[in-house]
């Protein structure tokens, strides 16, 4: 761990979701149901548009891009989801009314449906802040270990450290289980994030992460070794021309090929990244044990017989085989 937690960070995080859930009941009155309801249906687009575009462009971003490849799918994801709620977010504001354009009976369901939408919006926010924290935190050890592999204080990575402890505030006690039992991503996604930049800075991790059991029956598959050995793949991406990529034959044969997406899908990365990660233990070949051979009574210490064992026992205790009889 980089940083520790702090409980007074946590109670402040704590406030402030208090005060924002507290704020979007206001906003909601103010509102009304209709825009309330076009609200939570733009936030449901944009996450429908995200995850979409997530999965459509998220290698393209890292490619073109400085982005890692673990996270290029979530940025591309996000500016496309923003941009759709903020469209449809401005066409509701130019249609419909607000709950003040409206009085008596009516103005008070307006008024008690956009609380209502706004109280769920503001539930919906907070539930994805907890993955927003915790990314950004995520980001920020990443860039704290990419500090370390090129020799930089880390007291250049203000920022950095600031999203690591917010991360880890978040997550400390009881309360902080909780709230990481409920992010959809699985906590291995962000441990995953920081491995890969360790990973990548060591070369010995790097070889380890090749002899990984899952790695070599990936790598061993007939379209990846193509791919690996056709130079026509290397020219393009050290060009960033993601065209003759897409057309190459052995990306196709790759893609298209079922046992590879199946190997592919059942890869453990923690595992093969937990054992780049390991220490390398050289391995110990142990030398047979050979009897000490007892002098005989007779034998002074010039005799040829006595010779061989006229030095220390202790030093002939573990012979080689090539001495033994």
């Amino acid at each position: 761990m980089i940083l520790e937690g702090s409980a007074q960070w946590q109670q402040y995080i704590f406030i402030s979701a208090s005060l924002f859930l507290l704020w979007e009941l206001w906003r909601g009155w103010r509102l009304g149901a209709v825009r309330g309801l076009l609200r939570l249906a733009a936030l449901f687009c944009a996450w429908i548009g995200g995850s979409t575009a997530a999965g459509a462009t998220g290698t393209a971003v890292a490619f073109f891009s400085k982005v890692p490849p673990l996270i290029a799918p979530g940025v591309a994801g996000l500016t496309v989801g923003i941009g759709i709620y903020i469209g449809i977010s401005i066409v509701a504001g130019l249609l419909f009314k607000k709950t003040e354009d409206h009085s008596g009976v009516i103005r008070l369901g307006f008024g008690l449906g956009g609380a209502v939408c706004g109280a769920i919006f503001g539930i919906l926010f907070l539930w994805a802040g907890i993955t927003l924290i915790r990314g950004m935190g995520a980001l920020g050890e990443l860039r704290v270990v990419q500090a370390r592999n090129e020799g930089r204080s880390l007291a250049t990575e203000k920022t950095a450290l600031f999203l690591i402890k917010l991360k880890e505030s978040l997550e400390i006690g009881v309360t902080g289980q909780t709230l990481k039992k409920a992010d959809p991503l699985p906590t291995a996604f962000y441990d995953n994030i920081v491995k890969i930049s360790m990973v990548a800075g060591s070369q010995q991790a790097i070889e380890r992460f090749v002899q990984y059991p899952g790695t070599l029956k990936i790598i061993a598959n007939p379209h990846i070794t193509a791919l690996i050995q056709d130079p026509a793949l290397e020219k393009a991406a050290e060009k960033k021309n993601i065209l003759p990529l897409l057309q190459n034959k052995h990306v196709q044969a790759a893609a298209n090929d079922p046992q590879l997406l199946a190997q592919l899908k059942e890869f453990d990365l923690t595992g093969a990244l937990n054992y780049a990660l390991e220490p390398s233990v050289p391995v110990r070949h142990s030398q047979p044990i050979q009897p000490i051979k007892k002098a005989h009574p007779g034998d002074s210490p010039n005799s040829p017989r006595a010779k061989p064992n006229a030095t220390n026992t202790s030093s002939q205790s573990i012979t080689t085989p090539s001495k033994a009889n």
